[in-house]
């Protein structure tokens, strides 16, 4: 069956538009002139992805898709606008609406290869054996924690006390959110919640709390090799995320976008969910890796389920409804030019800061950056070790 699209948009000739780049894609099209209209439609039909402008006559797309959002949740939604407002945006983006921005005058090619790979990201997502794996994870860290209640907050518009009270309220968490907040690349000295808020905004601290609550140990019988790899790729994730935005910056000459500065945080979740719920498999897997001092082979290559740990990290970071980047580059970062990725320069350079995290760290000998990864960011293969000299990074943080 061919996905259904719905496009809305308050201006006819846009919308034509569309129908003309769409035509003989092999999707089924379907338009609509205001937010009223397109919820009538979804009422009768089921439409596999939204794609809505945000400054519209009467219901706007913020409206529209805080009400698709809730009413069809299983409705993919984009948003395709040209001149918004940046706090509108934000505001979108911290109320996790839509799953990607797209922007006019745009492309009819790139517009369809962009649909294209969200769809066949979806399949990936949605695979069943990904899915039986999914339903037997026990540990998950959204349900009735801080991460919740912190989400919970932010859509009530608590004020800042009451969100770091919150946060306040678990002395680990508390911990991490402040070593992310002090990490070199930020800038920021501060030992208060309230002020990591203040200086990083709350969309960087509810991805650090997400991280957070993720590298929490479960409870129940473990061993001490379990507390250290916990404690190892926390280190690690924060690590990466330092490096990370080094990389961007030093590339861009500027900040990287909001919307994808935790990526380096984020980007091994599902190997800290996989470790948290298949234990056992894990030490099976551990015991026949015994005298391999590699350990980037130890913490990165080892698989001991059926499904990946970057497809466990992107199933939950896209059920959690996190920026499509994030998702893409726990989904990809082993693989960053893969064809079905979007944003490939975020997912390559998270490729790379999730290497040279661990040389940071460790100092592996073996591990070799592929030079296709340097080629398509432009840089040469001596560029990230002078990006960390100057920025002072070359032992574990």
């Amino acid at each position: 069956m061919n996905e259904a699209i719905l496009f809305v948009d308050d201006e006819n000739a846009i919308l034509r538009a569309l129908n003309r780049a769409f035509f003989g894609s092999g999707y089924e099209v379907l338009t609509a002139g205001s937010g009223e209209e397109a919820l009538e439609i979804l009422q009768r039909k089921k439409i596999d992805l939204l794609v809505t402008d945000v400054k519209m006559q009467g219901m706007d797309g913020f409206q529209l898709l805080t009400q698709v959002k809730e009413k069809y949740p299983s409705t993919i939604r984009l948003v395709l606008s040209g001149h918004v407002d940046k706090n509108m945006l934000l505001k979108i983006q911290q109320s996790c609406l839509a799953k990607h921005y797209l922007f006019k005058p745009w492309q009819n090619k790139d517009l369809l290869r962009t649909i294209e790979q969200i769809f066949e990201v979806e399949k990936i997502l949605k695979n069943r054996n990904l899915l039986e794996v999914i339903n037997k994870i026990e540990f998950l860290p959204s349900p009735q924690n801080v991460f919740n209640k912190f989400n919970f907050l932010i859509e009530q518009d608590a004020g800042m006390k009451e969100i770091a009270k919150t946060i306040e309220s678990d002395p680990s968490i508390t911990a991490k959110v402040l070593q992310v907040a002090n990490s070199s690349h930020l800038g920021v000295k501060t030992g208060s919640v309230i002020q990591a808020i203040n200086y990083l905004g709350l969309t960087d601290v509810k991805n650090i709390v997400l991280s957070a609550c993720l590298h929490q140990e479960t409870k129940g019988e473990k061993n001490a090799r379990y507390h250290r790899d916990i404690a190892r790729l926390w280190l690690h994730a924060v690590t990466t995320n330092t490096i990370l935005n080094v990389f961007y910056q030093k590339i861009h000459h500027k900040k990287m976008p909001e919307s994808s500065s935790m990526a380096g945080l984020l980007h091994d979740v599902g190997k800290v969910v996989l470790l948290n719920n298949f234990w056992y498999e894990y030490m099976r897997a551990v015991e026949k890796n015994v005298g391999n001092r590699d350990l980037f082979h130890y913490y990165e290559q080892i698989e001991f389920t059926d499904i990946s740990h970057g497809e466990i990290g992107g199933h939950l970071l896209d059920w959690w409804e996190l920026p499509y980047s994030i998702v893409e580059s726990a989904l990809f970062h082993h693989c960053p030019l893969d064809e079905r990725v979007i944003d490939k320069e975020m997912v390559a350079l998270v490729h790379l800061a999730d290497i040279y995290s661990w040389k940071s760290i460790y100092k592996p000998e073996s591990v070799n950056v592929d030079l296709q990864v340097l080629d398509f960011l432009g840089i040469n293969k001596d560029d990230p070790d002078r990006f960390l000299d100057e920025a002072g990074i070359r032992h574990p943080m």
